[in-house]
């Protein structure tokens, strides 16, 4: 298993140097770690491992640092890094000649420094850090990120352009594509999900709010959230408590550079009079201590007085313990119920602590309402046909020829139908049979989409949705959302990765519905950084998917992806490629930089 660096020096003989007999220091040597040097630049990373493999050959490295013109390299023990050290060492690659020498130990200190100016340090209010369009009015706001949007459609349209694919247009025709920003219904006290830091202000105070200063840069401390609008009354009125509470139990926040400490982080999820607590903690030795404090927690937060005498009421309350922030999510439920709720477009949701819900659940109604629209999900998948049968055009339809994508659909119906019936009355029209719709929803989350589209579609279309999500925990929210929503029926879900789930999908479908004849809409909602490049190889391998609504938090983020759906046809991107239709920008953040964007993409 490949070994990941701890940014904190653990041992004593990590950080000391060695000592010479003559009081010289010198620097200590990791038995396992080597030091390349003499690598040319022009390799890229991926070449270099490739290279590294075919010089190594049964000797495996654990783990590398790639440089540009060095590199270190873990071994499995100290035998294989001499082996590494004569293989390397003295190794010509295109007139370079590598040297390789056991590598000086790392020492890493982060903690912070001590400052010799004695200035205060700048400090950022949480209004300037967190909402920093916040004195702006509202309809300028919307005029900024307008703009901003159409920087980025620049942006995408230069990266289409460099990519070769066709039917872009100009730059200022593509613009066009662009629809008006839709703002959010309601802009001040928003939030239905906050993570706050409990830490150590400037001043040396304990304090629960945001983060300020970068771990980079050895700087750490929490800013006080004063007058931070996307925020509600409720929220502060917990903070207020959670802090009060927190300095009486004596505990320490944790110091990531000492790596000591107890309290990490208080987590709020709000929705109306459901409201749910998770604290976040680095455990302790002494489980009696823990439990202690579990149940102080319990009887302060989950008194339902609290509401009269304090403006807030809890009725959730989980427990996290984490040793690294990379650690994956463990939610221990130790007061309350194991779930909230929330309403959107008629239908119910039932949220738990890991799964994804939109942070702004009003402005969350526009972006389900618009991609309902854009899904197109109220056409019919049949058509009727002539008794004449149609030829069909095996190109990829434009999509602005509206007239030839609906003719088109028309054929492929009718190249079902057994021909007697289509030739049997000359004056008369047939419907072949309908094989539906399925909406495929990829990163559903707790399944809100599917069901917000389908609710008042599904007695009237024959229509159904496959949701796909890692989170098992979400998956099992949206089924049984899609049961209290008596949406069991045409809504079923997937726990696991899109790429792996897309084989297995026909299994389970709905009686009536085929991926091979069914019309196929997908809307994939991925994470800020973007969707994994396999299941962007699997949407274009899915040949009766003829639109995707791609739902981005994170513009920029998203057009890597947006250009591999619509690369020409390759050996790597098989299957037909998609066209941008259009972009609708949604203000989900108000008082923010931050947008989201709704792109129709079609093929």
């Amino acid at each position: 298993m490949t070994d990941v660096e701890n940014p904190i020096a653990t041992t004593e003989n990590e950080e000391a140097p060695m000592k010479k007999e003559d009081g010289a220091e010198e620097k200590a040597i990791d038995q396992d770690r080597v030091h390349i040097k003499n690598i040319p630049t022009f390799i890229g990373f991926k070449q270099f491992k490739k290279l590294l493999e075919k010089i190594l050959g049964d000797v495996k490295s654990k783990k590398v640092r790639y440089m540009s013109d060095y590199a270190y390299v873990t071994l499995e023990s100290p035998e294989d890094a001499q082996k590494a050290i004569k293989l390397l060492d003295g190794y010509e690659y295109k007139k370079f000649k590598f040297s390789a020498q056991l590598a000086a130990t790392e020492i890493k200190d982060l903690r912070p420094q001590v400052r010799e100016n004695k200035e205060p340090v700048e400090q950022k209010t949480a209004r300037e850090s967190v909402t920093p369009l916040a004195d702006m009015e509202y309809e300028k706001q919307l005029e900024l990120k307008q703009q901003n949007s159409e920087k980025t459609m620049d942006k995408l349209h230069g990266q289409l352009n460099r990519n070769n694919i066709a039917n872009i247009g100009k730059q200022s025709q593509f613009r066009q594509r662009l629809q008006t920003i839709l703002p959010a219904p309601k802009t001040t006290s928003y939030r239905n999900k906050c993570e706050f830091t409990i830490g150590i202000d400037l001043d040396g105070e304990l304090c629960i709010g945001f983060v300020g200063g970068r771990f980079a840069e050895k700087k750490h401390f929490v800013i006080p959230p004063v007058n931070v609008d996307i925020v509600s009354n409720q929220m502060m009125a917990i903070l207020k408590d959670a802090s009060e509470f927190v300095k009486e139990t004596g505990l320490e926040p944790f110091d990531e550079f000492e790596r000591k400490g107890f309290w990490r982080m208080l987590t709020i999820r709000e929705f109306g009079g459901d409201v749910m607590l998770i604290f976040t903690v680095f455990p302790l030795t002494e489980q009696e201590k823990t439990e202690e404090v579990q149940k102080k927690i319990e009887a302060r937060f989950l008194d339902f007085d609290t509401f009269k005498t304090k403006q807030y009421r809890v009725c959730s309350i989980y427990w996290q313990e984490m040793v690294h922030i990379s650690d994956a999510p463990n939610f221990k439920l130790i007061a309350g119920t194991p779930y909230i709720y929330e309403s959107l477009l008629d239908c119910r949701f039932r949220v738990s602590p890991p799964a994804f819900f939109q942070t702004n659940s009003q402005a969350a109604c526009v972006l389900y309402s618009k991609i309902g629209e854009l899904c197109g999900l109220g056409e019919k998948a049949s058509t009727t046909t002539s008794d004449v049968p149609m030829e069909t055009d095996e190109k990829p339809v434009e999509v602005s020829e509206q007239s030839k994508a609906e003719e088109t659909s028309k054929t492929e119906e009718d190249s079902d139908a057994p021909p007697a019936k289509i030739a049997k009355v000359e004056a008369e029209t047939t419907t072949p049979e309908d094989h539906g719709t399925i909406l495929l929803d990829i990163c559903c989350g707790t399944g809100t989409i599917g069901q917000c589209l389908l609710k008042t579609i599904q007695s009237t279309q024959k229509v159904c949705c496959i949701g796909i999500e890692m989170i098992a925990e979400a998956v099992e929210d949206a089924k049984q959302n899609a049961k209290q929503n008596k949406m069991e029926k045409c809504c079923k879900y997937i726990a696991g990765k899109a790429e792996d789930t897309f084989r297995s999908m026909r299994y389970h479908l709905p009686n009536g519905f085929d991926l091979r004849k069914s019309r196929v809409v997908g809307v994939l909602d991925p994470p800020r950084a973007g969707m994994h490049e396999k299941v962007i190889l699997a949407c274009r391998e899915m040949e009766t998917m003829r639109r995707l609504i791609f739902v981005s938090c994170e513009p920029n983020a998203a057009i890597n992806n947006i250009v591999n759906l619509c690369r020409p046809e390759s050996r790597k991107y098989t299957g037909a490629p998609f066209s941008v239709t259009r972009v609708q920008p949604v203000d989900m953040f108000p008082q923010t930089n931050h947008m989201e964007w709704i792109i129709q993409l079609d093929r």
